[in-house]
């Protein structure tokens, strides 16, 4: 009996355990739950964008369709012929409106970009020769949001075009005109190089993280709306900068974690599969203790590769390694060194032979580039 009390008491015990760590743990910090994007994003196509039964006259407006790019918009309409719209987005100067025509087309979804933040923009629509203005309200700017300090422009020599910036970890990727206002941003983490690929469409990081302190997943392709159209996932996952090949492959700036270092590795992504064709390890091709700098403070990180760039002349990748003084370009096909730009100072004999020759008496190397 005592062995039957016993076996009682100790289930009895785990019970309440159990019920103790739900309450403590589960209950007071329940999971959070976030819908995938590109889901969410394939769930408004096909029920808020479905329906295009209205007219320039009564349009519908869809603010922030996609959910990420708080300062655009879509207009839904329909007409009676092919009608070639005309979109001006009125800014607070002439030169900083920013127009828009788009192909005739009887059913009109039409992207808005450039809205002013925490105001209520005034957007000029022409159809058939005739405007129709229509007003669309947009939320202020996240409270954490980091505005330029100074802005100087010179009307004589800027156009309407859109400065972009991007952070390299927290802070927003945004867009903003000649007069220093914020005309675009992202409100989710969406980093590093940001550029238009041939197709028009926009290439950022993935807004998910890897590994500290800011590797990414991999790479996005979007339009301006926020609209996802691919991502592609990396093992090694994406940072710094990526290069469209003339072949619409793209040559990424990832990572090997098995080789125990970082920002060394390229890889080429076939953009119709997603899969990794051809791999650059630095880590053969460079020596990793030579050249070091005041920026090189462990052996996991001893190149910093901030940059990749293809020259098709040449056939040839030039990279950018920040912990070593040195812009590098290897040959793309066999890998090896073609030259190096940087102070030789530090560096073995045998890769002297790499490095270009100083002209001119006042000439200093970069440093940290």
């Amino acid at each position: 009996m005592k062995t039957k009390y016993k076996f009682l008491f100790l289930i009895f015990t785990a019970c309440v355990s159990s019920i103790l760590i739900y309450y403590f743990c589960e209950k007071s910090q329940p999971v959070s739950y976030r819908q995938d994007l590109i889901s969410y994003q394939n769930k408004v196509d096909e029920t808020e964008l479905m329906d295009t039964n209205y007219t320039i006259n009564d349009p519908k407006i869809i603010v922030n369709p996609y959910g990420i790019s708080p300062l655009t918009a879509l207009v839904i309409f329909e007409t009676r012929d092919l009608t070639t719209p005309r979109v001006t987005v009125l800014g607070k100067t002439t030169n900083a409106n920013i127009t828009s025509t788009f192909k005739p087309n009887k059913v009109h979804y039409l992207p808005i970009y450039g809205l002013y933040p925490g105001e209520e923009n005034s957007v000029i629509i022409n159809v058939n020769n005739k405007d129709y203005v229509i007003h669309i309200k947009t939320d202020p700017l996240p409270e954490d949001f980091v505005k330029p300090t100074s802005v100087t422009s010179s009307d004589n020599l800027n156009g309407n075009e859109l400065y972009f910036v991007t952070p390299s970890s927290k802070g927003y990727t945004s867009a903003y005109d000649i007069n220093g206002d914020v005309r675009w941003y992202l409100d989710d983490y969406f980093l590093w190089e940001i550029s238009t690929l041939k197709n028009g469409n926009l290439m950022l990081s993935s807004n998910r993280s890897i590994n500290p302190p800011y590797y990414m997943t991999g790479l996005v392709e979007m339009n301006m709306l926020g609209k996802i159209y691919y991502e592609y996932s990396l093992e090694g996952g994406y940072h710094h900068d990526y290069f469209e090949l003339s072949n619409g492959n793209l040559l990424v700036a990832s990572d090997n974690f098995t080789n125990g270092t970082v920002e060394d590795y390229i890889v080429e992504i076939d953009r119709d599969t997603g899969k990794i064709v051809k791999t650059f390890d630095l880590t053969k091709i460079l020596p990793q203790n030579q050249g070091k700098n005041e920026n090189y403070t462990t052996d996991y990180d001893w190149f910093h590769n901030n940059s990749v760039w293809y020259d098709e002349k040449t056939d040839s990748i030039t990279l950018s390694g920040r912990h070593m003084d040195s812009v590098v370009n290897i040959d793309y096909e066999t890998s090896e060194i073609n030259w190096i730009v940087g102070d030789p100072s530090g560096w073995d004999k045998k890769y002297k032979k790499y490095f270009f020759t100083p002209v001119g008496a006042t000439f200093d190397w970069q440093y940290a580039q």
